[in-house]
């Protein structure tokens, strides 16, 4: 046997195979069923791509802020890098500031939240815990997409 005997065989057993066509108006149902799902999932990808859009913007500015912190502040970094044990000492004392930040917004929070609790008629109240609550499940659950369900 050689390829071109080979090539021919092959193409024999493929005109072999049965066909058979899709039903009269497959095509139709089938991209109206795509325009359905397109238009109930567009306001949740305008949701993602905004939120996708205000996370990049958020990253960007604390980057740059970190940069120009550092750029500014690179000598004292520098000097805590070489000096032997300055690293653990820096992050404990930044470990510390964090647990003292965390501490007063503890003492802060019950004070905010009555105020802001008091002044809110009942909707908003509603509207924002179900905020709270889907900014708690959001990162846990995964959006599936059309992709993903085949």
């Amino acid at each position: 046997m050689n390829a071109d005997n080979t090539e021919k065989l092959i193409a024999k057993a493929i005109a072999a195979l049965p066909y058979s066509s899709p039903r009269a108006g497959f095509g139709a149902r089938v991209m109206a069923a795509i325009e359905e799902q397109a238009a109930a999932e567009t306001w949740l990808q305008r949701a993602l791509k905004a939120g996708g859009v205000i996370v990049a913007a958020w990253s960007a500015g604390l980057s740059f802020l970190a940069a120009r912190l550092i750029h500014a502040n690179f000598g004292n970094i520098a000097a805590a890098l070489i000096e032997p044990g300055g690293v653990s000492r820096a992050f404990s004392l930044l470990a510390a500031h964090g647990a003292l930040i965390l501490a007063k917004l503890a003492a802060a929070a019950p004070l905010i939240a009555g105020w802001a609790l008091d002044a809110m008629p009942p909707y908003h109240e509603m509207t924002a815990a179900a905020i709270l609550c889907a900014a708690a499940v959001a990162p846990l659950a995964r959006i599936r997409t059309a992709a993903d369900k085949n």
